[in-house]
This record gives C-alpha cells, sequence and structure tokens, in this order.
C-alpha cells in the first residue's frame, strides 16, 4: 500500500455536540475503542460553521466556493454546461409553499416525492408560459432545474438550505434584478396551481408542487479553481461530482467502508463522502444513530487505526460534524500517552 494515500472522511452530523450530550447515557454501554481512539489522539481544530458547499471546498483544498448551480449542472447537464461554461447559471428548483399566518414557509422539493413526469410537465408549462420573455428552464432531475443566463445578473439570493422549513418573507432574492424574480415567482405559484400535476396530487392527498425558488447563482472563475489531478473525490451527491470535473481531478461513486476505498487503489488525497448515510444522519432515531456509530467503528475507525499503525497510510482528517475536526498521521496514533476522552469532551 502506498504511503501517499491521505484520506479525508466527512460524515456531517455524525458526532453533533447536541446529539452527543442527549445520548451520554446510551453511549456508556456502546463500544467505539477505535474511534475513541482516533479522535483522543489526534491532532484538532475548531469547526467554523459553513454551509455545505463551502464545507466541501474547504476539504477539497479550494480557496473560493464554487458556485452551487453550475457545479452540478456540469455534471447532470454535461452538454448544456460545455455550451454554457462561461455563463451565469442558477438553480430554480421546484418547491412548496404553504401559507402559515402572514407568511410562507418553504419545503424543498427532497421532501416531495416528485416523479420525473411530473417535474417535466411542470417545467414544460413553464417554458411554454414564459417562452415570449425567453426565460427557459432546464431539467437536471426530478427535483433540481437550472436555468443559464448569458451574462451575470445581479442577484443575491438565499440558498435552498438556508431557507428549507422556514418563513421565505426576508429571504427573497436581493440586487437590482429582485424585483423581476419575485414576479417570476409569484406568476408561477399562479401556473403550477391549475396545473393537473397538482389537482392530481391534491386529490391523492399528496403535496403540492406550487413554486420555484432560484438560487446557486454564479458563474465560474477559472482562475480561482485549483486544480487537482492527483486527487479523487468518491461521492454520488451532485455538487462533490461537480467540484471533482471543474478541479480536474478524479471521481468515483459512494463509497461506505475503508475496504471500498482501499479496492480502488487511489494514490493522493481523497474526499469521501458515504452519501446514504449522510442523507439519513439527520432523520435517524437515538437507536438508528447508535447502529450507525457501531458502523463508523467497524467500518472505518478499525482499518483507519489499523493502517496508521502499520504505516500504509501517511494521514487522516476527519470531519464527523462534532465541534472539533481531528487530524491524524501515523507519527500521531502512536501517541499512546493520551488516554481516550469521553465524548462530550470530545466533541464539545
Amino acid at each position: 500500500m502506498p504511503v501517499t494515500q491521505s484520506l479525508t472522511l466527512w460524515i456531517p452530523g455524525l458526532l453533533h455536540p447536541q446529539r452527543i450530550d442527549e445520548a451520554q447515557d446510551a453511549l456508556k454501554s456502546l463500544e467505539l475503542p477505535h474511534l475513541q481512539k482516533l479522535l483522543s489522539r489526534a491532532d484538532y481544530r475548531l469547526s467554523k460553521p459553513r454551509t455545505f458547499e463551502n464545507q466541501a471546498c474547504y476539504l477539497f483544498h479550494q480557496t473560493e466556493k464554487l458556485p452551487s448551480a453550475i457545479t452540478r449542472a456540469s455534471v447532470l447537464l454535461p452538454e448544456a454546461f460545455e455550451k454554457g461554461a462561461d455563463e451565469f447559471w442558477l438553480s430554480v428548483d421546484p418547491v412548496q409553499m404553504i401559507p402559515d399566518r402572514d407568511t410562507l414557509i418553504l419545503f424543498p422539493a427532497k421532501d416531495l416525492a416528485i416523479t420525473e413526469e411530473e417535474s417535466r410537465a411542470l417545467l414544460e408549462s413553464f417554458n411554454r408560459h414564459f417562452a415570449q420573455d425567453r426565460v427557459e428552464l432546464l431539467y437536471g432531475q426530478a427535483d433540481q432545474w437550472f436555468m443559464r443566463v448569458k451574462q451575470p445578473i445581479d442577484l443575491q439570493a438565499t440558498d435552498l438550505h438556508d431557507v428549507a422549513y422556514r418563513s421565505v418573507t426576508d429571504a427573497y432574492p436581493q440586487g437590482n434584478a429582485a424585483n423581476y424574480w419575485r414576479q417570476l415567482i409569484n406568476e408561477t405559484q399562479m401556473l403550477f396551481y391549475s396545473h393537473p400535476v397538482n389537482e392530481s396530487r391534491r386529490n391523492k392527498g399528496f403535496p403540492e408542487i406550487n413554486s420555484i425558488w432560484p438560487w446557486g447563482e454564479g458563474s465560474l472563475q477559472q482562475h480561482l479553481i485549483k486544480e487537482r489531478s492527483a486527487a479523487c473525490v468518491c461521492a454520488d451527491n451532485a455538487y462533490l461530482q461537480g467540484m471533482a470535473k471543474l478541479c480536474h481531478a478524479q471521481s468515483t461513486s459512494s463509497i461506505n467502508s475503508y475496504e471500498q476505498w482501499q479496492a480502488q487503489t487511489i494514490d493522493g488525497h481523497s474526499l469521501v463522502y458515504p452519501d446514504d448515510l449522510c442523507t439519513a444522519i439527520p432523520n435517524m432515531q437515538l437507536e438508528e444513530w447508535l447502529a450507525a456509530l457501531q458502523q463508523v467503528e467497524n467500518e472505518w475507525a478499525k482499518p483507519i487505526d489499523e493502517a496508521l499503525q502499520k504505516g500504509g497510510l501517511g494521514n487522516v482528517f476527519l470531519d464527523l460534524g462534532a465541534g472539533k475536526q481531528f487530524y491524524l498521521t501515523k507519527r500521531k496514533i502512536k501517541r499512546f500517552w493520551r488516554w481516550k476522552k469521553n465524548w462530550r469532551a470530545l466533541c464539545n
């Protein structure tokens, strides 16, 4: 095994301090010797609050965040991206907005179980309705639509992640183009309300797809992208795959264990994001979360511990959603004098 291997394991939320505080009693009976050892012997730095995209770029050694829409579009719409790589891109995603007193609460598409047929039907109606305005949406996935504009526009939008499940009153787009987009959102709501897709969903008791939300705007600044041809991203997430593509890095599908990662025989630096686990963590009940910890212990912590001690793994950076991030080398893992710390001390 080459000692040039470097691993960044990113599992957001796994060791969130609030979760640790709430599970103190349960953790006492859980055997996680390798994970505790890794965290106790590592150097650590305090985690800074960042968005998903900001954190992804930070972990992949980028000095600037890659714009969300065009980064995802580079893998979801490769042909359109090649034609419009120098253009201004936005995400314009289908969403649900529910009245709540004097405001509207936004629910993202991932909660609406939108089928491809429904998504394409709504998108086609949108494009037909706004054809005279030369406004066109591009289909990426059932829950991800895009728009590309020849010239940059003055628009500062609120990321979908930041407005999800919250009031949109103070989150509408800002900038010189804000009024136009506010009108576009309102007109789309009227268009979608009477659409057969939503009439059918109402009859079935399904949530409506009654609005859109623009976000993730921006153009690529090629001179700010740090090329990483010797690195690899292991994830299914469209943003992470797009980041690898724009940085000229390698990429693989999601990896769920250290053994699977080793089977890829990847030299250099790897950013590993186990998609299924990361997606499931926010909605896990206590027993499910404890089982996830045991899975990480068995599939990641134990083999990482063994590889570091044998000298076959150069270094490891662990970002597990704690209040800290942990850095280990084959030298640091031998700090036998560092006793295993309790979970609260490790993660707060």
